[in-house]
C-alpha cells in the first residue's frame, strides 16, 4: 500500500491543478471555478443571479477576515475574538467550519492568531455563497451552476470532517436558514398507503438543539446527535446518523420517512418509500452532498423515555498491563449490556478509562446488577482506581441538560473548539466479543495507539450500535458494517494554529497510523463517513460495503455530470484530487 498523502498534500495539489488551469485554455471538461478568469461569471452575471435570488447571493470571507488588514472591523473583530470557539457562532457563519483546518487550501489560510498585517487567504471558503430562504432559491443555484459548469458545495452548520461542504473558487448552497419546524400526529409518506406514525418535518437549516427542544415540548424523543449544532437534515441522517438512543431506536437514517430534495436538474422531488424509491433509498446512508440538496427531512418521533439510569465512572490504571486488563473486562461485558439495552460514550487517555453510559426504561437497581461484576472486578483489582456511581433520571431531556448542556436546560452558550481536526474510525463488530481471548487484540490495539501517538492524539468510542442498530435492513444504504458493530471508535488529533505543513502531515500520518491498527483487528468491517479519516483506505468497502455497486448506478441516474462532488462520496473517483476534472488513467 503506498503511504498515506495527508489532506494538507492533497489542498496544495489542488491548488497547483487550478493555477495551472487558470494559466492554459479551459478544459471544458473541468468545472470553472474563480480561479479562471476565462470561464468564471462577470459581475454583471453574478448582478442577474443574485437579482433571481431576491438578494440571497451573499460573497464569502474567511471567519477570521474582519480581523485583518484588508478587510479590517474593529468591533466585528472584537465578536470574532469572542466567539471563535462557538460552534453556534461558527455555524452561523457562511465561511466558517467547525474545526478550521477545513477553512484552509495547503498554506493558504486565514488564521485568528496571526497579527492583523499578515496575509488573509480566501483558502477553501466559497467565494460566494447563496443564503437560500425558500426551495426555489436552492433550485435557482443548481440550474446556474450546472449552466455556468460551477464547482458546488452544500453547506449548513460546517460539521464535517471531511472538507466536503467548502471548496477553494466555488459557489455554495447555504441551507442554514431553512428552520422550519412542523409536527405531525398521524404522518403518511406522500403517495403511500400505510399506517400514520408520529412524526417531524424540518427544514435543511434545523440544528438539533432547537430540534431536541422542540420535540421535548411535545413529549416525544427523536434518534439525535450528540452534538447539538449538528444539522437534523443534512450529512447527519444522510450518511447514517448515531444517536445515544440508537440501539432502542435504531440509526437516523432508520427513522427518516421522506425527504425534498433539489436534483442536479434544479427539480424539487419528493423521495420516500412510495416514489422516487431509489433516490430515497441513497438519501439514507449513501452521505451528504451526492444525491442533491436536500431541504427538508421528516423523521419519526417516540414516545417520551422515562426511569433512565446514567452511569458515570473514571477509572485509572497504575501500569500498562493493568490498563491492558482494564479494556479486556470493561469490552467482554458489552454483549450483555447491549442486552440489557445500555448505550452511551467512553473515552481512553493514558491508562484512564471514562464511562458515560444510559440505560432507557430500566431503574437504578437493575442498572446497578448489569454493572455489577464489573464494577466488583475493579474494586478488588490491586491496580485499578475507580470512582462514580449510576443516577435516576427522570426523562431523556434531563439527560440532555444534565450530561449534554451542562447542567443548563439549553446548549446554547455552550463552548467547543475552533482547533483544526483530523479523525479516523472503525466500527468494531460483534463478533469481536465474544470472549476474553477474542476481545484481547483489541483492547492490545486501543493500548498500542495510546502509547504510540501521544497527545494531542485522543480516542473517543460510542456504544451506540447493537439493539435496534442490528436489525437487518434492505430498505436503506446505511454501511452493513453498522448492522454487525458493537461499538464505534473514533481517533481524533490536530495540531496548533500556524502549524507548517509537515507538522499537519505529520498528524495525518499518525491518525491513519493509528487507524490501520484498529483495522487489523477488525478484518471486512468499516466506518462511519462522517467521522473518518480523510485518507481511508479501500473506501469504498469501507464506508458504503456491499452497497456501493448500487448507489454507484443511482449516482449515474440522478446526477450523471457529477455536479455535486466531495471527496470519497460516491462517484468520486472519476475526479481528480481536486475534483474539479476528470481522473486521468
Amino acid at each position: 500500500m503506498s503511504p498515506p498523502v495527508s489532506c494538507s498534500s492533497i489542498a496544495i495539489l489542488a491548488l497547483i491543478l487550478l493555477v495551472a488551469d487558470a494559466r492554459s485554455s479551459l478544459d471544458h471538461d473541468c468545472l470553472c471555478t474563480a480561479f479562471q478568469s476565462s470561464c468564471w461569471p462577470d459581475p454583471s452575471a453574478w448582478d442577474t443571479f443574485n437579482s433571481s435570488l431576491d438578494g440571497r447571493l451573499i460573497k464569502v470571507l474567511p471567519p477570521a477576515a474582519p480581523c485583518h488588514e484588508s478587510n479590517f472591523d474593529e468591533q466585528a473583530c472584537q465578536i470574532v475574538r469572542e466567539r471563535w470557539s462557538s460552534p453556534f457562532w461558527r455555524s452561523d457563519q457562511p465561511g466558517a467550519m467547525q474545526a478550521s483546518n477545513w477553512e484552509a487550501s495547503g498554506d493558504q489560510s486565514c488564521l485568528i492568531s496571526s497579527p492583523r498585517n499578515s496575509s488573509c487567504s480566501q483558502g477553501s471558503v466559497p467565494v460566494y455563497a447563496v443564503n437560500v430562504s425558500t426551495p426555489s432559491h436552492v433550485q435557482s443555484a443548481v440550474r446556474f451552476a450546472s449552466t455556468k459548469n460551477i464547482r458546488l458545495v452544500i453547506k449548513n452548520t460546517g460539521h464535517d470532517f471531511f472538507g466536503k461542504s467548502t471548496a477553494a473558487g466555488s459557489l455554495s448552497i447555504w441551507t442554514h436558514h431553512l428552520k422550519n419546524i412542523s409536527f405531525h400526529h398521524d404522518f403518511v409518506a406522500k403517495r403511500c398507503s400505510v399506517s400514520p406514525v408520529s412524526a417531524v418535518t424540518v427544514g435543511a437549516g434545523v440544528q438539533w438543539e432547537e430540534l431536541y427542544q422542540a420535540v421535548f415540548k411535545q413529549g416525544k424523543v427523536i434518534v439525535g446527535a450528540g452534538g447539538v449544532t449538528v444539522g437534523a437534515a443534512g450529512g447527519y441522517p444522510q450518511a447514517a446518523g448515531h444517536s445515544p438512543i440508537s440501539p432502542a431506536f435504531g440509526l437516523a437514517a432508520d427513522n427518516v420517512l421522506e425527504y425534498e430534495v433539489v436534483t442536479a436538474a434544479g427539480d424539487l422531488v419528493v423521495a420516500n418509500g412510495c416514489q422516487n424509491e431509489d433516490l430515497f433509498w441513497a438519501l439514507r446512508g449513501g452521505g451528504g452532498g451526492t444525491f442533491g440538496v436536500v431541504v427538508s427531512a421528516t423523521h419519526r418521533t417516540h414516545p417520551q423515555l422515562e426511569d433512565l439510569a446514567f452511569a458515570g465512572y473514571s477509572i485509572n490504571a497504575r501500569d500498562r498491563s493493568s490498563f491492558l486488563d482494564l479494556l479486556t473486562n470493561f469490552a467482554v461485558i458489552h454483549p450483555s449490556l447491549s442486552e440489557a439495552g445500555w448505550s452511551g460514550y467512553f473515552g481512553l487517555s493514558s491508562q484512564s478509562l471514562q464511562v458515560s453510559y444510559l440505560l432507557p426504561n430500566k431503574d437504578v437497581s437493575f442498572a446497578n446488577r448489569t454493572l455489577a461484576t464489573f464494577l466488583d472486578y475493579v474494586e478488588k483489582h490491586p491496580k485499578l482506581q475507580g470512582n462514580g456511581s449510576v443516577v435516576s433520571l427522570s426523562s431523556f431531556q434531563e439527560y440532555y441538560s444534565q450530561f449534554l448542556c451542562g447542567g443548563q436546560n439549553s446548549c446554547v452558550n455552550s463552548n467547543g473548539s475552533a482547533t483544526p481536526l483530523l479523525l479516523s474510525s472503525r466500527l468494531i463488530p460483534k463478533s469481536l466479543f465474544h470472549s476474553r481471548k477474542s476481545v484481547e487484540p483489541l483492547s492490545d490495539a486501543l493500548v498500542s495507539i495510546l502509547e504510540r501517538y501521544p497527545p494531542p492524539l485522543t480516542i473517543f468510542g460510542a456504544f451506540v450500535a447493537g439493539g435496534a442498530v442490528a436489525r437487518p435492513r434492505d430498505e436503506n444504504a446505511v454501511n452493513p458494517a453498522w448492522r454487525r458493530a458493537l461499538l464505534f471508535v473514533i481517533i481524533g488529533s490536530g495540531w496548533r494554529d500556524g502549524a507548517s505543513l509537515e507538522e499537519q502531515r505529520e498528524v495525518a500520518r499518525n491518525v491513519s497510523a493509528a487507524n490501520k491498527l484498529l483495522i487489523d483487528v477488525t478484518p471486512g468491517s468499516g466506518t462511519y463517513i462522517n467521522e473518518a479519516d480523510f485518507n481511508e483506505p479501500d473506501w469504498q468497502q469501507s464506508f458504503f460495503g456491499e452497497h456501493y455497486p448500487r448507489l454507484q448506478a443511482i449516482k449515474s441516474k440522478v446526477d450523471p455530470s457529477g455536479l455535486f462532488r466531495c471527496h470519497h462520496c460516491v462517484g468520486s473517483e472519476k475526479w481528480s484530487n481536486d475534483l474539479n476534472c476528470p481522473r486521468k488513467n
